[in-house]
This record gives C-alpha cells, structure tokens and sequence, in this order.
C-alpha cells in the first residue's frame, strides 16, 4: 500500500491539510467552511483511490490546535480511503493491477 504525505499549511491565516499526489496537490480548508472546496478534494482523492489503495501519513505533527485536528482528521480519512476502496473494488471500479 502507498503512502502519501501530507502536512498543514497555513496561507493568510488560513489553515488547511496539502496532500501530495503525484504532481498535483490536493487542498482539504480547515479553519474555513469551504464546503465546494472540501467536495473538490474528496473527488480527487476517489479518482486516486481507482489507482490503488493508500495511506496518508502527515509529516510534522506538531502541539497545536490545527496539527492535532489534521491528525484526526487524516486519521478519519485513512479509514474512509479503506473502506471506499473495498466497496470500489468489490464494484470492479479500481485498476486491475491493484486488486
């Protein structure tokens, strides 16, 4: 299973989970209700899910507030990832060489 890595970003005050796949970035807000952005995220992490199965391991957590949201919330999502991946691949939905 591949892991991917992810860190908090902080952009004009704005706190946010940056997930590193391949050459694109996927942005997860979480000091701002941006519901549109948070459903963009979510498809691209389905659309990565099709290749394979994975993990996301956030690098540096650190004490404070938003670090130790992002750890559960990536936490949430690594089981999330798990259990669509199980249901797409029980469906014939993910790339054969990962199933």
């Amino acid at each position: 299973m591949e892991i991917i890595k992810a860190r908090v970003e902080s952009v004009d005050a704005a706190y946010f989970i940056e997930i590193a796949v391949g050459s694109d970035s996927i942005r997860i807000p979480m000091s701002e209700d941006k519901p549109i952005e948070v459903k963009s995220a979510f498809n691209k992490l389905i659309a990565r899910i099709k290749v394979g199965e994975f993990q996301i391991e956030l690098e540096k957590v650190g004490d404070d507030l938003f670090s130790q949201v992002a750890k559960e919330y990536v936490t949430q999502l690594n089981s999330e990832i798990s259990e669509v991946f199980g249901e797409m691949q029980q469906k014939g939905l993910v790339q054969r060489d990962s199933a």
